[in-house]
């Protein structure tokens, strides 16, 4: 029987080469993955704080004011103890405004804290989103974040 004189198998520099391509892919996916990720967690956070928007709109309807729509007064639920609500690390209202930590991370690691901050009008209550990485690139994780949760005042 004669042999045949055709390669078998794959030289190592093939080898090499498909080594490098599947490298650069896994460093492009990776990130993007991950960014996925801890959008679809922000996005589940946000979710779960719905009932605190329907309860602080029902608050005004029936006291015409936000203020005292506050976490256990008013029908407002109370506020979110730590990781008890899938999404939420902590949620509390204080006069309509709704502050929460979420259990998704920021491009730099940290937890993203938002608040929703009402504005009631004569037939609806209005929300509009802060967040603490708003400013980050490459943008917030949280849909509809408008602008960046102000700093503290410092005390007097």
């Amino acid at each position: 029987m004669k042999r045949s004189t055709k390669q078998n198998g794959f030289t190592l520099i093939e080898l090499m080469i498909v080594v490098a391509i599947v490298g650069i892919l896994a460093a492009v996916a990776i990130p993007v993955y991950s960014d996925y990720t801890q959008r679809a967690k922000a996005s589940t956070g946000v979710s779960a704080l719905e009932a605190y928007k329907t309860a602080v709109a029902l608050c005004y309807q029936t006291t015409s004011n936000l203020t005292g729509c506050t976490s256990g007064s008013e029908g407002v639920p109370t506020a979110i103890a730590a990781n008890t609500v899938n999404g939420i690390a902590t949620a509390s209202v204080t006069d309509g405004v709704i502050s929460a930590t979420l259990e998704a991370n920021d491009a730099n690691g940290a937890a993203i804290e938002i608040a929703l901050t009402p504005t009631a009008t004569a037939t609806n209550v209005n929300w509009t989103i802060t967040c603490s990485d708003f400013a980050l690139e490459p943008g917030s994780r949280v849909d509809g974040c408008s602008a960046a949760i102000p700093a503290p005042e410092p005390a007097a």
